[in-house]
């Protein structure tokens, strides 16, 4: 078993190097990228992943909402698929919230004066304030810059060529066109998706559908590097998206990382954009991840 993998690994790097040398020809022809399929796409991006466990990093961030725009520094350490801890602070240095998320719980501790209190709970609550479906796996794809909530065994994907990316867009069944307007066949990608059916027909699929069953996700992959360029996920039951976007992939030791990332996220209630730039990156230390909940802290159930 082990000896297959190895194979499976080489085919793939080897796959990669091809398909990279082949395309930068390509290119400086002025010819379009090759065809992949998606599982190729695939493969030659997870042979360039850097095989981490730990992870901590550090970076100036910001969030903007429809009250305003809100500036801090955060000291990130993450164990992986275990536990990720974050620090925050505003530009004086002073920490003014903690959390550590583990695969099955959210914790928070507030340290704003005349706002301290403590928070333990599930992902509904986080998920709640981003307006969208989160999980632990998914935040650590966004803060390690992998593509997010993409599943081998399940997802199908159409590949398509996007000037000199590969796009992956989702297939999907006859209940999304019927709402859209447009079969997955002849979805481009960077066509919008919006709901073209009456507000009855749109009740009537939704009522009969969950609501996994009405997300489209799309994935778009450079055509030379394999780096995950950005994620586009929409939402047809809720009618609202999230896209992510990575730039300014740096070459480090370990491999390519992405140096700046931005989120946005739009809802019939407003929209929510994030955005952040990595200050200091570091591999292979083990950290510890301290929370001690102070005894006058008031205990409550969301944030």
């Amino acid at each position: 078993m082990q000896r297959r993998r190895h194979i499976l690994v080489l085919f793939a790097c080897l796959l990669g190097l091809l398909t990279g040398c082949s395309n930068e020809q390509r290119i400086a022809r002025g010819k379009p990228l090759r065809n992949l399929n998606p599982n190729q796409v695939l493969e030659s991006f997870e042979v360039q992943q850097i095989p981490w466990q730990w992870l901590g990093m550090k970076i100036d961030a910001s969030v903007e909402t429809d009250n305003g725009v809100d500036s801090f520094k955060a000291s990130i350490r993450m164990a992986k698929d275990s536990a990720i801890w974050v620090s925050i602070s505003p530009a004086l240095g002073v920490e003014v919230a903690r959390m550590l998320l583990q695969p099955d719980s959210v914790r928070l501790i507030s340290k704003i004066p005349g706002n301290r209190f403590h928070f333990s709970g599930d992902y509904d609550v986080l998920s709640a304030w981003a307006d969208t479906p989160l999980s632990f796996r998914d935040i650590q794809d966004i803060l390690t810059g992998r593509p997010m909530g993409i599943d081998p065994e399940f997802d199908k994907f159409h590949s398509r060529i996007d000037g000199y990316s590969y796009a992956l867009i989702s297939k999907y069944k006859r209940r999304i066109k019927r709402l859209v307007g447009v079969d997955n066949n002849a979805l481009e990608p960077q066509d919008s998706l919006g709901i073209q059916a009456t507000d009855r027909r749109y009740e009537r699929v939704k009522n009969r559908t969950d609501d996994s069953e009405l997300l489209v996700k799309r994935h778009w992959f450079d055509g030379l590097t394999f780096d995950p360029l950005q994620d586009r996920f929409d939402d047809l039951y809720y009618q609202r998206s999230m896209t992510i976007e990575r730039q300014d992939f740096i070459d480090r030791e370990q491999g390519r990382w992405p140096n700046e990332i931005r989120l946005k996220v739009t809802t019939p209630d407003g929209d929510l954009n994030m955005e952040w730039e990595i200050m200091r990156l570091r591999f292979g230390r083990a950290y510890d991840f301290p929370f001690e909940i102070p005894d006058n802290y008031e205990r409550r159930t969301g944030f």
